[in-house]
């Protein structure tokens, strides 16, 4: 049989552990694992790639990126966004739909639909958005390809949407489990913080930590035993996004020891910063719930080795550094959120495997499986295995990088992570058995991606 490519020589990284395999692809999917291939399949193949010393992936999944080609392209756009992606390792993207206009409504959705088709080079899914005023509309909105709602603001975070009073969430906690859908929260109290930003803003408070201090840890705790009391009530799926707190995650663990559907998950900048890295970092650091405590960041690295913790997303958020450099002056003027979709995967191979915090294991069930099992693609996606699409990245353990905005396919001009030493780089993705990133350098024409 003649097959389209063959990864050969390299390390596949299996859920059942890592083992030396050559790769057969044919038609987007993968056809067979072996070692040690003959000469004469090698023929067999239009094109063999030498993965020898290098480490293979499935395709990152990340559950949580905002491509803001609707109203915000000079931002990020589809082709941008999704070439980041590719150039990350991620083969499969969940955009939130938060454009202007948003996902509220069927019409909406598939203006955003359109561009991502037209653009994307990784797989995606859009999710839908709640407000008061447009629940009559999810029902459309699942019949164009909607599975998840969210994320859906509890408090205060982007011009785009509303903040979802307590009676609105009720009601769209209902809607959403009568359309068999699953439930994404912004886990913050609004009243919380509405009182906080008055009363520091009052006080004449500017500086980086004020933001901080106006989204204390309990605006979490009480925002997440709201969405999971809601959530009971309708017997609803639900998704956490951005994880930030210790009293956060006990709460998720107790609902999921109860036998609740519930997910969640955590960012790379969660993980990997802390409340003292406002002093030097300052607004470029400012995000929706905000980088918090060590003793928070070492608790959600513990969720993540429990399980409690199911992905680490990114909510991959870039604005362009004018919009960050002015909250030097006034923190409340500088907009939240940053990029993450190209450097996650790297990242936490350094300094979550590497460094000894997540185990090779885990890291594989929280960047890929899992995903996409809340996604319900798994296999299709999310796993190396026969049968499965052929979503693969090959990164280079050996390799040490320095991390570089310049270098970043992002139309963002700035990351946190500037300078930051990592292993792993993807040298070499592939989506549905198409070679969409080589060296760097991104391969085929927009369009490749795929809604799912």
């Amino acid at each position: 049989m003649t097959v389209d490519l063959i990864l050969k020589g390299g390390k596949a990284a299996l859920s059942t552990g890592v083992i030396e395999a050559d790769i057969s692809i044919d038609d987007g999917e993968i056809v067979s694992l072996s070692k040690g291939l003959e000469k004469n399949e090698e023929r067999k193949a239009d094109r063999v790639i030498d993965c020898k010393s290098k480490l293979i992936l499935p395709g990152g999944i990340d559950f949580h990126v905002h491509l803001m080609d609707l109203g915000y392209a000079d931002r990020e756009d589809w082709k941008s966004g999704t070439e980041s992606a590719a150039a990350g390792g991620t083969t499969f993207v969940v955009d939130h739909g938060q454009t202007n206009p948003p996902s509220t409504s069927r019409k909406n959705l598939l203006e955003i639909k359109n561009a991502a088709e037209n653009k994307a080079i990784v797989d995606f899914r859009i999710n839908g958005n709640i407000t008061s005023e447009n629940l009559d509309e999810l029902e459309g909105l699942v019949e164009e390809g909607v599975t998840t709602f969210g994320e859906i603001y509890m408090a205060e975070s982007i011009p785009e949407l509303e903040t979802v009073q307590t009676g609105t969430l009720l009601e769209a906690f209902e809607k959403i489990s009568s359309l068999d859908c699953l439930a994404g929260v912004h886990a913050e109290d609004r009243q919380i913080v509405s009182h906080l930003t008055e009363k520091l803003k009052k006080e004449g408070r500017k500086d980086p930590s004020a933001h901080l201090e106006s989204r204390p840890s309990i605006a979490e705790e009480l925002a997440v035993f709201k969405a999971l009391l809601f959530a009971r009530t309708d017997d609803l799926p639900l998704h956490i996004y951005h994880l930030t707190t210790e009293a956060g995650l006990e709460l998720i663990e107790e609902a999921k020891r109860n036998g609740r559907d519930v997910s969640t998950e955590v960012t790379p900048h969660h993980l990997l910063f802390e409340s003292e890295d406002l002093e030097k970092q300052g607004p470029y650091l400012k995000c929706n719930p905000p980088i918090r405590t060590a003793k928070n960041r070492e608790a959600l690295w513990r969720g993540l080795r429990k399980g409690t913790i199911d992905m680490i997303s990114t909510d991959h958020y870039p604005l362009p550094k004018s919009e960050k450099e002015i909250g030097w002056g006034d923190i409340w003027k500088a907009g939240a959120g940053m990029p993450g979709v190209e450097t996650r995967i790297p990242l936490l191979l350094t300094y979550g495997v590497k460094a000894d915090e997540i185990s090779m294991k885990t890291f594989l069930k929280v960047i890929a499986e899992n995903p996409a099992r809340r996604l319900n693609l798994y296999p299709k996606k999310g796993t190396i295995s026969v049968g499965s699409d052929a979503d693969l990245t090959v990164v280079d353990l050996n390799e040490k990088t320095e991390i570089s905005a310049e270098e970043l396919h992002t139309k963002c001009d700035y990351t946190p992570f500037e300078g930051w030493e990592v292993v792993g780089v993807p040298i070499l993705t592939l989506v549905r058995g198409k070679i969409v990133m080589e060296n760097g350098e991104i391969v085929p024409e927009p369009g490749h991606g795929k809604f799912f």
